[in-house]
């Protein structure tokens, strides 16, 4: 989660209100460009299991937690973002995946346990299967492995006693960071706003669209809505305690896939 002392957003003022750019989510079912990854070292090591169902789970076992799991279709594999979990001699094993919409960190996992894999989505847990070792050898021969699907994170979310909400995101690849998007808008209906000039430093950041002008001050004190007429007091509300407000009811990232296992197990 993104600290900072101050943030001033300067939005479009358009006749009648703020005017919105246009937003087309992705195809649910649809994956973006996403860079391959090179398995050869691990091929032979890679376990592939499947639900039966179309899902499957890569993965390199009893090695380091952080490497070398996957998720995907069986064609194509995209790397998940650990953040935690252990192992027990070579029997037990267990890995925990980046996985905003769920309530509790430990309900995004995958557990191996007397021979079972599981993967745990919110309160559901799905079994799967290993596939036989012909299977798995042709599969990993064939299947594409990516990296991660989601590049962004959350940046900074406020909202007003009308409950319109304001909400900005950057790309995690720190080369690219100061490409922020704005979005706002009432719950589940938030829209993009097209910037023309961004500017970010060490006292806070401005964004400038088309025409005239809107700011958004948030610190850890007070946070205000300006226009020219008017102010407006807002809450500024912590990223990671409304992580699932963010990822599944503001309605920025609606139809978009996080490329988990949670796209298709929640």
């Amino acid at each position: 989660m993104h600290r900072f002392a101050l943030l001033t957003i300067t939005l479009i003022l358009a006749a009648g209100g703020i005017g919105f750019a246009s937003a087309k989510p992705s195809p649910k079912n649809s994956e973006p460009t996403v860079p391959t990854v090179d398995i050869t070292d691990v091929k032979a090591k890679l376990q592939i299991f499947t639900d039966g169902k179309g899902h499957y789970v890569a993965v390199v076992p009893f090695d380091d937690i952080y490497k070398h799991t996957y998720y995907g279709d069986g064609k194509q594999f995209f790397t998940q973002r650990i953040s935690g979990g252990g192992r027990s001699g070579d029997t037990q094993w267990n890995r925990t995946f980046w996985e905003p919409r769920v309530d509790a960190l430990w309900k995004s996992s995958i557990r191996f346990q007397d021979n079972v894999l599981s993967v745990q989505c919110g309160d559901r847990e799905t079994p799967f299967t290993p596939l036989a070792d012909e299977d798995r050898a042709k599969l990993v021969e064939n299947a594409i492995f990516h990296e991660t699907i989601w590049k962004y994170k959350a940046y900074a979310l406020a909202r007003d006693s009308k409950g319109t909400y304001y909400y900005v995101d950057q790309p995690r690849d720190e080369s690219k960071s100061k490409a922020f998007r704005l979005f706002s808008g009432l719950r589940g209906k938030l829209k993009p706003l097209a910037m023309t000039n961004v500017v970010s430093d060490s006292q806070g950041d401005i964004f400038t669209t088309k025409s005239g002008e809107l700011r958004l001050v948030l610190d850890k004190k007070r946070s205000v809505w300006f226009d020219k007429k008017a102010e407006r007091e807002l809450v500024a509300l912590p990223l990671d305690e409304n992580r699932m407000l963010i990822y599944s009811d503001l309605g920025v990232y609606t139809g978009q896939r996080l490329g988990t296992p949670c796209d298709d197990l929640l």
